[in-house]
């Protein structure tokens, strides 16, 4: 009868401990925020997720502004429970706090912005038609994104929170599709965004019709920040030091056309990680250094 008793009390320390794991495990982010945003531009909705520093909120901080981080592909950058492809997450929510309490990065917002799901995604993000792309798009819908971001985004975020502007406290980023459509936003919306965060970038499309417009762009970010792999298909046997596909040529090509406008080690960091794929699990690892050099310059106030 003991015995019972002990393995009695034994069960249910084990599955009180367990529910206080999952407890832990699923509290919500006290910092980040979700509000649902009506688009008149693309007649949809989507949920904008924004992660605030610690101590927003207190009164002493109460007149404090901040730079802004936006991000694309917002359901998969702070919980894997909302990753769109798979389970995988960008860990923005760990790293940047990490690194605001270490004082590396500037105390900052980061925005995410939902793309429009499975079938919608491609449709936004592309400027331009992607022959690769299965079902095709004849006309994406891309080219009304900066209006989009400029013209509702942004405004909500100054509107609900305490903002800093300009462009140099003003980024913006995404990987893969994401990427492209967030250099071609940096390049037909001139004098906004002064950091760029480049993972994975699709330049391929359109036969790298972006990096065209990227060398006769009238200006462009004082900082970008690019990450590519070299087995961003995934082919099973990675050759290490192989830089001849076709992602990472497209990155050393915008590398060339940076440094043929000036861009040095200060306003330009090119990552190409050795057998590195094309996922979320890439785009967390690099993201911290990603994030240290486009906003590193620390500053309490």
């Amino acid at each position: 009868m003991q015995k019972v008793n002990c393995l009695t009390v034994q069960t249910v320390l084990l599955v009180l401990l367990w529910s206080i794991q999952i407890w832990a495990q699923t509290e919500p982010n006290r910092n980040l925020r979700l509000h649902p945003l009506e688009s008149r531009i693309f007649g949809n909705n989507r949920m904008i997720r924004v992660l605030l520093p610690s101590g927003y909120d207190n009164v002493a901080n109460r007149r404090r502004r901040y730079p802004v981080l936006y991000l694309n592909d917002g359901q998969n950058l702070f919980d894997v429970a909302t990753s769109l492809f798979n389970p995988m997450e960008w860990r923005v929510d760990e790293t940047v706090g990490d690194l605001m309490e270490k004082k590396e990065i500037r105390d900052l917002i980061v925005v995410g912005i939902d793309n429009a799901g499975r079938s919608g995604r491609a449709n936004e993000y592309l400027p331009y038609p992607d022959k690769y792309l299965t079902p095709p798009l004849s006309n994406p819908q891309g080219g009304k994104y900066p209006d989009f971001l400029t013209n509702e985004v942004m405004p909500f975020i100054n509107t609900q929170y305490r903002t800093e502007k300009g462009m140099d406290s003003t980024g913006i980023g995404g990987s893969s599709y994401g990427a492209l459509i967030s250099l071609y936003t940096v390049i037909v919306k001139p004098g906004i965004f002064g950091r760029v965060l480049l993972e994975s970038p699709s330049f391929y499309v359109s036969d790298a019709e972006i990096l065209d417009q990227a060398a006769k762009a009238r200006k462009l970010p004082e900082r970008i920040y690019i990450g590519v792999g070299t087995n961003e298909g995934g082919q099973p046997n990675c050759i290490p030091g192989d830089l001849n596909k076709e992602a990472v040529q497209d990155v050393l090509r915008f590398q060339k056309i940076l440094q043929a406008r000036k861009y040095d080690e200060r306003r330009l960091k090119v990552v190409v990680e050795q057998c590195a794929l094309h996922n979320e699990n890439a785009w967390a690892r690099r993201f911290p250094n990603a994030v240290r050099f486009l906003f590193g310059d620390y500053s309490p106030n």
